[in-house]
């Protein structure tokens, strides 16, 4: 895969991509009909995925290859493996020919790591190499379907397990069958190719040893294992990350019944679910589980673009094929001005700005950032259904899962824009503009969960930034957000700068959970009535004091 164009004859890509689609397009018309001609083209493809199935991406010589070259190779594995399965199941297999073909078609449709080799009739297979086995220098074992293991190659294996011959009443067919097995793998050894092809081309009970076999069922969905990884891998996280992903009857709720949804559709659901749980977790832990879920994708030849494990701005990574798009969500925003082009009209509506004036204002004015916070805390309410919010300041923060809480929330929401809007097209006093933008910061930047992130987690960042949007009108209207860190705060401090109905959170942790609503304070130490405190999700307060411990 690392060669240049000179391998191919130096035919442009452009050229070959053509090609290729033309064979795509003619190939697809041929699968589609029942004929002789179908049988040799499945065969030919299933050959060629064999061959494509065992290339591993940190294997030599593949290691030197290109990432994005490896990606491509990857995608373009991944959707022949899906066409062998659409074809085994679109068409049934016609009276006269060998139902060998749908059960090989069926068998080689299967993720990587899942295929078992099935022999043709009732004669058992040879036994399937473990998982991920490297075959060494001369290695001569069978890999599922048909030929020798090349040197240096990964061999995916049935998870353990090897397709068993039914026994007989004493034994002696289970042996026979055994015995039979290792035959046709000798031969596929000798010539791999020429064992295929006449697997393929020897008709039902037309001698060879074939006997006749009855109509394969429906080819398992290849998609099937990527789904079962990663719901093992979410169960995984959760239970190691328990105390900051403590299973809940929201989260329970959130996971449809089994055979609710399609094998794609489950795939995204939980692929979304994963990565909305890492934004909650320290720093560290989400890079080492965003590594485990890009390695479980690749395993099932779903490798994550480049692009999209490297961009920091990426909370959800994309899946190839269309099974589920990024989200991208910059915590970092240069150019508010620029970003805000993009953002929903309704939104500059209530600001009083729109996208094609929203360049035109001054680099002081906080509308720009505003719309695209308020842009990026909807986007995070509809992918988070998890999330909760207080509305009011005497409210308890509820549950954001419904539709109907959703709108709630974005009423809510639109009205503190519009007066935060007006209050700088109008040119309304330092402090009254001040007080506008604190009502916003309580239900732009005031979403939390039930257990609330840990505070250098990708959500404790993006509620820094939110609050950051305050500072420069709090400096006009002689305040300042409280510059001691939150971790440092004490009994007196909550006293000082918050409201007396903060929210209680979890025994045995920091004073200072979570920012509900930025605290302010008169700046230079005025003295005069603090009329700007915040909000904070703290440790719970006992008859005995507050507790340092559960």
């Amino acid at each position: 895969m690392s060669g240049t164009a000179e391998d191919h004859g130096g035919v442009p890509a452009g050229v070959l991509g053509a090609g290729l689609g033309g064979f795509a397009q003619a190939a697809g018309a041929v699968l589609a009909t029942p004929s002789e001609c179908r049988e040799v083209m499945l065969g030919a493809l299933s050959r060629c995925w064999e061959e494509l199935r065992w290339v591993g991406r940190h294997l030599q010589p593949y290691a030197d290859d290109p990432a994005e070259v490896f990606d491509h190779f990857e995608t373009a594995r991944a959707s022949l493996e899906r066409l062998l399965w659409a074809a085994g199941s679109a068409v049934p297999a016609r009276a006269g020919t060998p139902a060998v073909v749908e059960e090989s078609a069926s068998a080689m449709a299967e993720p990587a790591g899942r295929a078992a080799a099935a022999a043709p009739g009732p004669v058992a297979a040879a036994p399937a190499a473990p998982d991920h086995v490297l075959a060494g220098e001369g290695a001569e074992r069978v890999g599922p379907a048909a030929g020798p293991v090349r040197p240096g190659h990964v061999v995916p294996g049935p998870g353990g397990a090897s397709p068993a011959a039914p026994p007989g009443d004493d034994g002696t067919e289970a042996a026979s069958a055994s015995a039979s097995a290792s035959a046709s793998a000798s031969a596929s050894v000798d010539d791999p190719e020429r064992e295929a092809d006449a697997a393929l081309r020897t008709p039902a009970g037309a001698g060879g040893g074939v006997a006749p076999t009855a109509p394969a069922g429906p080819p398992a969905d290849p998609l099937a294992g990527m789904a079962d990884a990663l719901g093992a891998l979410e169960t995984k996280l959760l239970a190691e990350q328990v105390g900051l992903l403590p299973r809940t009857p929201l989260s329970a709720a959130l996971r449809p019944p089994a055979g609710t949804t399609t094998t794609a559709e489950r795939i995204a659901a939980t692929w979304q679910r994963v990565h909305m749980a890492l934004l909650r977790l320290p720093a560290h832990l989400r890079d080492e589980w965003r590594a485990q879920a890009r390695e479980t994708a690749a395993a099932a030849g779903l490798a994550v673009a480049a692009e999209d494990s490297s961009d920091p701005d990426v909370i959800v990574p994309g899946l190839p094929q269309g099974l589920c798009a990024a989200e991208r969500i910059p915590i970092v925003v240069a150019d508010p001005g620029a970003a805000a082009v993009g953002v929903r009209e309704e939104i500059h509506h209530k600001l009083g700005t729109s996208s094609g004036t929203v360049l035109d204002l001054p680099s002081t004015d906080p509308r720009p950032i505003w719309a695209v916070r308020a842009e990026q805390a909807l986007r995070l309410v509809a992918l988070d259904p998890e999330l909760h919010v207080a509305v009011m300041v005497e409210d308890q923060p509820s549950s954001l899962s419904s539709e109907e809480a959703r709108l709630r929330y974005r009423q809510r929401l639109d009205s503190l824009l519009e007066s935060a809007g007006s209050s700088q097209a109008d040119g309304w006093p330092p402090d009254s503009r001040l007080g506008a933008a604190h009502e916003l910061d309580m239900v732009l930047g005031g979403l939390v969960h039930k257990r609330p992130a840990a505070l250098d987690s990708w959500w404790w960042q993006w509620r820094t930034v939110v609050s950051e949007i305050l500072v420069p009108l709090a400096e006009c209207a002689r305040y300042e957000r409280v510059p001691k860190a939150f971790a440092k705060w004490t009994q007196v401090d909550v006293d000082a700068y918050t409201v007396k109905n903060s929210v209680p959170g979890q025994s045995g942790e920091p004073l200072v959970q979570w920012v509900l609503w930025t605290p302010l304070k008169p700046k230079g130490g005025a003295a005069r009535t603090n009329e700007r405190k915040g909000r904070i999700v703290m440790r719970p307060q006992t008859p005995y004091g507050w507790q340092a411990s559960s």
